[in-house]
């Protein structure tokens, strides 16, 4: 199994790494501007991480890995930034938020899947200021917090997945999360 972790120039991006290395996966973390279309058929499964600033560059480079993941099936976990591009590109909507949101928020899932199990609470790390609007139909709603509605979804018939929140600062919740997409899908 090989992962390949997309940084978006985040700054938890190592925290992804760290978490990974720690679990025994194997994995390539490459810059969003430096992934190579052909080779992805390489990789078991994808994670796009979150953003630091918007960059026009970045959001068409990752919806090409999202389009190669989508016609491939490969999986894909969205991170923040991430899962927002999922969901545009799966033709849902986002929204500038009023004020920033950082810090832990409790998250409730509400099916069970791949992820989480029904009814597990958790608290995930928030550091944005978009958020996921309307989900698109192509997407199901897998866990909401108070502070978003769309914490978690999950493409309908494909292991596409998209997080508001990052696991990678959210401490045995976030590492657990990110255990089960590396090796419950592959």
């Amino acid at each position: 199994m090989k992962l390949l972790i997309v940084n978006n120039t985040s700054p938890f991006v190592v925290d992804i790494v760290n978490i990974v290395k720690d679990l025994d996966i194997d994995f390539e973390c490459t810059l969003y501007s430096q992934v190579q279309y052909n080779k992805l058929s390489s990789y078991d499964s994808i994670i796009l991480s979150g953003r630091k600033k918007y960059n026009k560059e970045t959001n068409m480079q990752n919806n090409k890995i999202i389009e190669y993941c989508n016609n491939h099936n490969i999986p894909l976990l969205g991170i923040c930034y991430g899962a927002e591009m999922i969901n545009l590109y799966f033709g849902g909507s986002l929204i500038k938020m009023n004020n920033a949101i950082n810090g832990l928020v409790k998250v409730t899932s509400k099916k069970n899947n791949v992820l989480l199990p029904k009814d597990a609470s958790i608290f995930g790390y928030q550091s944005h200021r978009y958020s996921i609007w309307r989900l698109s139909s192509e997407l199901e709603l897998l866990g909401s917090s108070i502070e978003s509605k769309n914490e978690i979804f999950k493409h309908k018939k494909k292991n596409i997945f998209g997080l508001q929140f990052h696991p990678e600062k959210s401490g045995k919740d976030g590492r657990f999360i990110l255990f089960n997409f590396c090796t419950q899908l592959n």
